[in-house]
């Protein structure tokens, strides 16, 4: 069963290891598809991969670059009907067996559920030696699910856009949750052709546009124990920096500003909520806003948190048990 890894990067000095973390880490190597779209100033040598038949990669100067969800919409496109999906960011380092764990979660999942996706914000680690791939990682023994919630803080920040966090659930179930995580997405490959990456946003509103979308057309989001991936966090300590493309230094020799993209993307969500972008990358025809606000507790039309203790917290679906309300045998 082939897996469509999607990675993009950013001139990211960790996508090497990014990539050699999930080959050497695959209990089936031969499965694993790579889809690389790299913007960068110079291109990798695919040479020094011994996997290099299982790459696709794209390579684009980085003054062309215009955003995570224009690079993820890209990658996707490099899909030839592999059975699963997989995105992650070209920051992450993979657990032994990660490939493994993610199937045996998703056909566990749908034998209840229809569409399942598993999303997680992953645990953090820190570079301690990028050559010999040492890494110090945190929350190692932590192997609880968590849960992504909204950022009571930065809720609504800017129009339909909100912050989100990850946090603990205090048990190792799995949990039915209402949150998209760009950095960890596993399904089947016919997500892309369902509810394909938009290629019109920029950053912010990727992911709460993915969750709408997602469920409007059907689909489940799971937050599953003990996630066997790690992220490279911003953190002011960090050995090895990376560039963001909406840092001023990067925007100098470049035909697009990164603050239009930015507004065009905020234009573009308040399009989405309005109805008036189409499917496959308006919202589904399966379900509706309000139900996504009856099972989230957040109305997004009227930019209003309904119930804050699930919202902010997840008090009313950590409550639930995931197999007890299965789509497969009765209608949510």
């Amino acid at each position: 069963m082939k897996i469509f890894l999607s990675i993009s990067s950013y001139k990211d000095p960790l996508l090497v290891n990014t990539l050699q973390s999930a080959y050497e880490n695959a209990h089936h190597k031969e499965n694993i598809v790579f889809a690389v779209v790299d913007q960068s100033d110079s291109r990798l040598d695919l040479e020094e991969f011994s996997f290099i038949e299982q790459i696709r990669y794209l390579h684009l100067d980085a003054n062309y670059a215009r955003g995570c969800a224009w690079a993820r919409s890209l990658a996707q496109s490099l899909f030839m009907g592999e059975d699963y999906f997989f995105q992650v960011d070209s920051h992450t380092i993979f657990e032994d067996g990660w490939d493994e764990y993610f199937i045996k979660y998703y056909r566990d999942i749908s034998k209840k559920f229809y569409r399942p996706v598993i999303s997680n914000y992953p645990r953090n680690f820190e570079v301690i030696d990028l050559e010999k791939q040492s890494y110090n990682k945190y929350q190692q023994d932590d192997k609880s699910t968590h849960v992504m919630v909204i950022d009571k803080e930065n809720v609504f920040k800017d129009g339909y856009f909100s912050m989100k966090k990850g946090i603990p659930s205090g048990d190792n179930n799995i949990k039915k949750g209402f949150l998209i995580a760009g950095g960890c997405i596993f399904s089947a490959g016919s997500i892309i052709n369902d509810v394909p990456y938009d290629p019109f946003l920029y950053f912010d509103g990727e992911e709460d546009s993915l969750a709408w979308r997602l469920f409007t057309n059907g689909y489940s989001i799971f937050h599953t124990p003990d996630t066997p991936l790690f992220h490279y966090y911003v953190n002011p300590s960090n050995v090895i920096k990376r560039p963001f493309h909406w840092d001023q230094t990067e925007n100098i020799d470049r035909p697009t500003n990164w603050h239009d993209l930015k507004q065009i993307g905020r234009q573009r969500l308040n399009l989405i909520v309005e109805g008036k972008i189409n499917p496959p990358y308006g919202v589904g025809n399966d379900k509706t806003f309000k139900d996504y606000a009856d099972f989230s507790g957040l109305n997004i039309p009227r930019k209003e948190v309904l119930d804050p203790n699930n919202v902010f917290a997840f008090e009313k679906l950590n409550s639930i048990k995931w197999s007890a309300n299965s789509e497969k045998f009765s209608i949510l």
